[in-house]
């Protein structure tokens, strides 16, 4: 479950974070998730459950939604396989229209460093 949210988390965080969550970016991570094996085990109506509960803390406000989310993908950051899948995840989203912007990349840099990722791996 933790690794579920911490992916949802930072993506969602990537999308929201010029200030509207497309739809190319919400389609690219129901697509990320579907194709995921070790996320299998959820129904797809957990999944959307999710990504709807946490959308609406971030489209009622940014900066509280910014922090709840960082704490469900801090929850997973001792692992280093895990933090890895989250912070890949998140630069796929970011990555969905074609380029990463400056928003983008403060909050690629907040989750990288939330969980111990070196942006220097991706360069970023």
């Amino acid at each position: 479950q933790n690794i579920l949210e911490a992916i949802i988390s930072a993506s969602l965080l990537i999308a929201a974070s010029d200030g509207e969550i497309e739809k190319n970016e919400v389609e690219k991570l129901d697509k990320l998730l579907s194709n995921n094996e070790s996320l299998s085990a959820f129904k797809p109506s957990e999944i959307r459950k999710l990504i709807d509960r946490y959308s609406g803390i971030l489209e009622a406000d940014f900066r509280v939604g910014k922090l709840k989310l960082l704490k469900e993908i801090a929850d997973i950051s001792d692992n280093a396989d895990q933090a890895e899948e989250v912070f890949v995840n998140a630069l796929a989203i970011a990555e969905a229209d074609g380029e990463i912007e400056p928003k983008e990349l403060a909050v690629l840099k907040e989750i990288g460093k939330t969980l111990g990722i070196n942006l220097a791996n991706y360069e970023l």
